[in-house]
């Protein structure tokens, strides 16, 4: 099966859209979206699944549906994890109403950061 990434790729070669141009059109930048691409990051929020959708002009709702699924799967030790720890309910969902994607990612990345030093 297609993954969002390649599905997202393939789309764009097709109409000659460059990674700018739709980060321009969407709002986000071209880092964050060549990583989407490259299958390093999840599919963006659907709402600018929907926006890529509209100016790649995709009518068939390909994107949305791999997308969708994909946010779906949650892995079974992540929901255990936070049935165990309810604060960790919490702050996913004060990131998914408060946060862009970018700010979300850059947390993410401060995280990895503490993390690192915690290990060394």
């Amino acid at each position: 099966m297609e993954s969002f990434s390649e599905a997202f790729r393939e789309a764009r070669i097709n109409k000659k859209a460059t990674l700018r141009e739709i980060g321009e059109y969407v709002g986000k930048s071209v880092g964050y979206l060549s990583d989407i691409e490259h299958g390093r990051k999840r599919p963006p929020k659907l709402d600018i699944v929907s926006n890529i959708e509209e100016y790649l002009s995709i009518k068939d709702g390909k994107l949305l549906r791999l997308a969708a699924e994909v946010r779906r799967k949650v892995p079974k030790n992540v929901t255990q994890r936070i049935r165990m720890v309810p604060r960790l309910s919490e702050a996913l969902l004060r990131a998914d109403e408060d946060l862009t994607n970018e700010e979300f990612d850059n947390l993410m990345n401060y995280y990895e950061k503490i993390k690192e030093r915690r290990i060394r």
